[in-house]
């Protein structure tokens, strides 16, 4: 009925050009054609929750109890997980978001935006905690990197730490290996003074009358750092570099001690203070000196074009290995690399460039022992830009629990993009208490 209907009534519209008997037109076949459209829409809804008041003959009161997802909060949790990811996912800022909300009509305060964007995050700090921990034991190697993070209008510095299972990252106000070190040993709390930390201080030429006040404390347990540096004061050593190197012995025998293995590869661009365990060094960046090399005349443009040239057919060599590990493949690649650093080329700042590349061979020839390692420095890259772009945006923090945060929700939202899981999906999990979406740590 419905079809001889639109049949009539376009003959009848058309009828200088159709018939209604036309067999043109009793031939045609419905053939529908669908068209998608999505949209979003944004709804703003006020909850009034009624409490049960009961009062007992002691005169005591009893009140009812709100749902779990909104006790302490004046705004519900698919709000809070949509103000965490306009922020902490998509760059908004502050300002810009508050904007927002007041256009959708929420009622906000610019103090209840930053409270909601930077306080009591307490499960997700320790979920990212997990990460870290559980990263140390269970990845063949780690990959790290830091960049430039302002902090109450000082200079700082934020740390990735991390490797294709997961993201960690973590702001400080140094850069040193002291502060490296500090940041592994985060998940725990109590150091001691064992004979690696002793193995560690004669390592790096640490005075001998020094190692032997240590050594008469060997074995000794401190609750926490304020305790070693009290220890420190009492053992009067005040030289900053003294004091510095005693912390990083006593950091790196307190991981062993927790289980970390000495042999963990850590995987970075050649920055010193990464220098800890097992190094494993980025040929992008061991290749830059020989790129940044200017030549004044034809033969040194000669030469620099030769030692690239051999330099990039090694690394095609090590990607032929990592495919296809091979002892012979091994031998010949660190022949090859011995023979480009000891080449004789006129250029005084080539040759610099290869003293410093052939310094840098058991980092650069580790995937030789080890074919897991990578081979460049992206992944750190890739992954700390996420706070360069909001250094750009925002500058920096102003309170301890905004930096938290920052760092917090840097690490779930890195980690959720590791493993595919929707961070929009994981924040209203958490948040509304559903819990469907495993630990992230169990992912790694």
């Amino acid at each position: 009925m419905i079809y001889q209907f639109f049949v009539e009534f376009y003959a009848h519209c058309y009828s200088p050009f159709w018939s209604i008997n036309d067999k043109r037109l009793h031939n045609l076949n419905y053939i529908p054609n669908l068209y998608g459209v999505q949209e979003i829409t944004f709804t703003v809804s006020l909850i009034q929750y009624e409490l049960e008041h009961w009062v007992t003959p002691d005169g005591d009161s009893i009140y009812g109890r709100l749902p779990e997802s909104v006790q302490g909060y004046h705004f519900g949790p698919e709000l809070r997980s949509y103000v965490l990811h306009q922020h902490h996912a998509c760059g908004v800022t502050e300002q810009q978001l508050l904007e927002s909300l007041w256009d959708r009509g929420v009622s906000i305060s610019a103090g209840e935006l930053s409270n909601l964007l930077t306080l009591n995050h307490d499960d997700f700090h320790a979920e990212k905690d997990d990460l870290l921990t559980t990263g140390l034991f269970h990845c063949p190697y780690l990959q790290v990197d830091d960049t430039g993070a302002r902090h109450q209008g000082q200079n700082g510095y934020c740390t990735f730490i991390g490797s294709p299972e997961f993201a960690w990252f973590g702001s400080t106000e140094s850069k040193s290996r002291e502060n490296f070190l500090s940041l592994l040993h985060r998940p725990w709390t109590t150091l001691v003074l064992n004979e690696h930390a002793m193995s560690y201080l004669e390592d790096h030429n640490c005075p001998a009358k020094w190692r032997k006040v240590f050594q008469e404390c060997l074995c000794v347990h401190f609750f926490n750092r304020e305790s070693w540096d009290a220890f420190l004061d009492d053992c009067g050593l005040t030289k900053p570099r003294l004091r510095q190197k005693a912390s990083e012995a006593m950091l790196y025998g307190s991981l062993l001690s927790h289980g970390v293995r000495s042999d963990l590869p850590i995987h970075s661009d050649g920055a010193g203070q990464f220098d800890v365990f097992i190094r494993s060094g980025c040929w992008l960046h061991a290749g830059r000196p020989i790129e940044r090399v200017i030549p004044v005349n034809k033969e040194q443009v000669e030469e620099q074009y030769q030692l690239l040239c051999r330099f990039w057919d090694l690394y095609r060599e090590l990607k032929a290995f990592k495919a296809a590990p091979d002892d012979k493949r091994a031998s010949s690649v660190r022949q090859h690399f011995r023979q480009l650093v000891q080449t004789r080329v006129e250029c005084s700042e080539l040759r610099e460039a290869l003293s410093n590349l052939a310094v840098k061979e058991p980092e650069l020839l580790a995937v030789l022992d080890d074919p897991n390692l990578p081979l460049h420095n992206n992944l750190s890259e890739s992954q700390i830009r996420e706070h360069v772009k909001r250094r750009k945006i925002s500058g920096g923090t102003r309170s301890e629990a905004g930096r938290q945060a920052r760092d917090t929700f840097a690490s779930l939202k890195k980690m959720c993009r590791l493993h595919e899981i929707s961070f929009w999906s994981y924040l209203r999990d958490r948040l509304n208490g559903y819990n469907v979406i495993p630990r992230l740590s169990e992912f790694i």
